[in-house]
């Protein structure tokens, strides 16, 4: 848990909470993966007893073999119990995290490093990603942009979800600040039809790359409408659940497709949609707010399709970064560099490296 205060559209975080899942075979071989767990702040422990009380039943006695087969059966044995719960989005996330590190070990196990085995081996894949500094609030919006700047990053996004006047006075700030880099915002669903129509000037000043997410994702027809008439790009699908909804994003007028990991699809589907993505000539920038674990398989994942574009991380102090895991996610000119050990190529600091059995 790393304590902080963020205000945020539904709430504040206070703490950015992290939940790890440990995989391993009886053959030795082990992956770690990220599960999506920073809203609500009480949503962790029930995403950590699903990992323990459902998905390990599951998968043991398994052979890993074939991570979308395990992927598959874990979805399908979590189906019936997720929806008489209601609860299908912590169902995804606690199996889209554990199938990333099924896929690590699966890996690991290969001794390739996981972007060669999700590419195959018709292709080398790059050993960087191109990414973007996120989550730069009001508070200190031109510090922040320089920070980033000065650890590596050379693309920001702001987040907008506050007053007009609050937003105005941020973009301004922003695109000062970021000079003539790549510039977004992040609407976190709180703008209105009416309230971006206010800013519509301002984003255009602020040259802004896209839009992400101004309004309720379910308010759908807001967003077709939005991205038919708008001259910024419009960005969602992080809050899509499987590549059904993830389609649902493809096909609308958003040029700007974010499906998320550790949120949604796991490296599973993750492959799958984002392939979809590019095909369909849309941006594919994967989502991802969390911690080291979910960027360095995000980052894996995009390196292993041709076509992916900017990966998102996050811009704010994050202790995640340095002490969860052995080597910080490593930010040069605008581009995490990969690592050539097998699997994700990082391991767990030695004071996080205590898997207990459920």
């Amino acid at each position: 848990v790393q304590t902080c205060a963020l205000p945020i559209s539904f709430g504040r975080l206070d703490a950015r909470h992290n939940l790890v899942v440990i995989v391993e075979t009886s053959g030795g071989a082990r992956g770690i993966g990220e599960v999506w767990s920073n809203f609500p702040p009480w949503g962790c422990g029930e995403r950590k007893d699903i990992v323990e009380q459902l998905l390990a039943g599951i998968l043991t006695g398994q052979t890993l073999d074939d991570p979308v087969r395990l992927y598959r059966e874990m979805h399908r044995r979590a189906r019936l119990l997720s929806l008489q719960w209601g609860a299908p989005g912590p169902a995804h996330q606690a199996i889209a995290g554990t199938d990333i590190a099924v896929w690590d070990a699966f890996a690991r196990e290969a001794g390739k490093p996981l972007r060669q085995v999700l590419a195959g081996s018709g292709r080398r894949p790059p050993d960087r990603v191109q990414v973007y500094a996120s989550g730069i609030g009001p508070d200190d919006t031109v510090e922040r942009i320089e920070v980033a700047r000065e650890a590596g990053h050379s693309r920001f996004k702001i987040r907008i979800p506050f007053s007009i006047e609050v937003n105005r006075r941020m973009l301004h700030q922003a695109r000062e600040a970021a000079r003539d880099a790549p510039l977004m915002a992040d609407g976190n669903q709180a703008l209105t039809p009416e309230s971006v129509e206010a800013l519509a000037s301002d984003m255009e000043r602020a040259r802004l790359g896209w839009l992400e997410e101004p309004f309720p994702v379910d308010e759908v027809r807001a967003y077709h409408e939005f991205g038919a008439r708008s001259l910024i790009p419009l960005a969602w699908g992080e809050n899509a659940r499987g590549l059904e909804e993830v389609q649902a994003c493809i096909d609308s007028p958003a040029q700007v497709i974010q499906p998320d990991i550790t949120k949604t699809l796991g490296l599973s589907e993750g492959l799958e949609i984002g392939r979809r993505v590019v095909a369909a000539g849309k941006r594919l920038c994967f989502h991802m707010y969390g911690g080291p674990l979910g960027v360095y398989a995000s980052a894996e994942l995009a390196a292993a399709i041709p076509g992916s574009d900017w990966l998102e991380t996050d811009a704010n102090p994050n202790p995640l970064y340095d002490r969860l895991v052995t080597v910080p996610p490593p930010i040069r000119n605008g581009e995490l560099v990969l690592s050539d050990r097998p699997g994700l190529g990082v391991d767990l600091a030695p004071e996080f490296d205590q898997p207990q059995s459920p």
